[in-house]
């Protein structure tokens, strides 16, 4: 009896131990999805020793065979754009490592966060604004009243002259925050309305303070990220007295973890928060509750935090993202439903969840093989739009066994919305 207790014991232990392996595998992986935990110095080194560099300039530094990815982007420059054209971009890219016989790079998800944390500092992936508008805003929101921008402007507020390392999305959705309460005061004392922005008001303004600005002009010091330590900030500044998250926490202000319009940039985070700010001042004062103030790294945390819960990204339809997934030729390989097939392997199932940064490792990994194979059945290699790369990750990361009809466009289920769990 004892020896079967002893084994009994043991089998437990072995159980449990390989319960413990198997979640820490799953958590560093989730953990590296996010771009934002990162550390862009890293990704900065990994571009030139894996040899991005030999066909890629980053703000004038690198090769010429490959496009620039640095400030010379697109007007609608995010996340999605940089999946679509590396994936559009792949065979392309195959044939010239193949041709100058340099051996070709491998990226785990680790590296491939840190990857895009330093394009992301280096390129702003987020909405780019038009300067001009951003001009007209600069005068009709009356921040002049206020702030000096070079020649001329107000002097109750600081010159933003002098302030460019806050031209940056995380910081400046920081400095938005920190300044609300003062601002808010000043603008009473002069009788003035509290300035909304809406749509890409805020892009536009922001993309005229950059324009002008000579400062630094990355986030280097603020990535990388912790969404665990994002997490704790969200309960410790009290933000979870007035927001829930997947059920969890108070319902005086909107659920964070459920987004049924398309996910926010940061930059329209900042705009959100501070277009909140007078009644977020007011429900705090309320109920006795400090309004928090952000140093350091503190919101790029509760940023990455954010975006963890996909607050920011991805944002879809699985609907589409199955449609798609058909009519860019994926299923003649997966399966139509992903389920797999004779000629690929399964890409959905219980556990599996994909962001743009598991998209691009999957793709940089197993593309050859996947274009060798479609070249020898004949088949185009399917080219991705911008918009398509959000529905996808939506579509992969939804388990098959899903009622589709029940899922809301990004992602999260009834069932979760009724009872906070997933």
């Amino acid at each position: 009896m004892k020896v079967l207790a002893w084994v009994a014991a043991a089998l437990t232990a072995s159980a449990l131990l390989l319960a413990v392996l198997q979640w820490e595998h799953r958590h560093a992986r989730a953990r590296w999805a996010n771009f934002l935990v990162g550390d862009p110095h890293q990704g900065s080194h990994l571009f030139r020793e894996k040899g991005c560099a030999h066909c890629h300039a980053v703000n004038g530094a690198g090769g010429k065979l490959g496009p620039e990815l640095g400030f010379e982007r697109s007007p609608r420059a995010n996340l999605n754009q940089l999946v679509s054209a590396m994936w559009n971009h792949a065979p392309r890219m195959w044939r010239h490592i193949e041709a100058e016989k340099v051996p070709y790079p491998d990226f785990d998800y680790e590296e491939m966060a840190h990857l895009f944390a330093y394009l992301y500092t280096a390129r702003y992936v987020d909405e780019v604004g038009n300067a001009h508008r951003g001009q007209l805003l600069f005068e009709s929101k009356s921040c002049s009243r206020c702030h000096s921008f070079y020649e001329s402007g107000g002097k109750a507020g600081p010159s933003l002259t002098s302030v460019g390392s806050v031209y940056t999305p995380i910081a400046w959705s920081q400095a938005m925050w920190n300044h609300a309460p003062a601002m808010e005061a000043e603008m009473h004392k002069q009788g003035l309305a509290w300035p909304e922005f809406r749509d890409q008001e805020m892009s536009d303004l922001l993309a005229y303070l950059r324009e002008r600005c000579a400062g630094p002009r990355q986030e280097f010091e603020l990535l990388p990220a912790d969404p665990e330590r994002g997490w704790q900030l969200f309960q410790n500044k009290s933000c979870i007295a007035c927001h829930a998250v997947r059920g969890e926490g108070g319902r005086i202000g909107p659920e964070l973890a459920a987004r049924a319009e398309p996910p926010l940039t940061i930059v329209q985070f900042a705009g959100l928060m501070w277009n909140h700010s007078p009644k977020m001042i007011r429900e705090m004062q309320a109920r006795d509750v400090a309004r928090p103030h952000f140093t350091g790294r503190e919101m790029a945390d509760l940023i990455a935090f954010l975006h963890s819960i996909r607050y920011f990204e991805p944002g879809g339809s699985p609907q589409m993202g199955g449609m798609l997934f058909t009519r860019r030729g994926c299923g003649n390989c997966h399966g139509s439903n992903a389920e797999g097939a004779a000629e690929g392997p399964p890409l959905r199932g219980r556990g599996k969840t994909y962001t743009s940064v598991t998209l691009a490792v999957a793709l940089w990994r197993h593309g050859p093989e996947m274009h060798q194979r479609a070249q020898q059945l004949s088949q185009p290699w399917p080219t991705l739009l911008d918009s398509d790369v959000g529905d996808l990750v939506i579509f992969l990361s939804t388990p098959p066994s899903e009622n589709r009809s029940q899922l809301k466009p990004n992602g999260e289920s009834v069932k979760e919305k009724a009872t906070g769990q997933p």
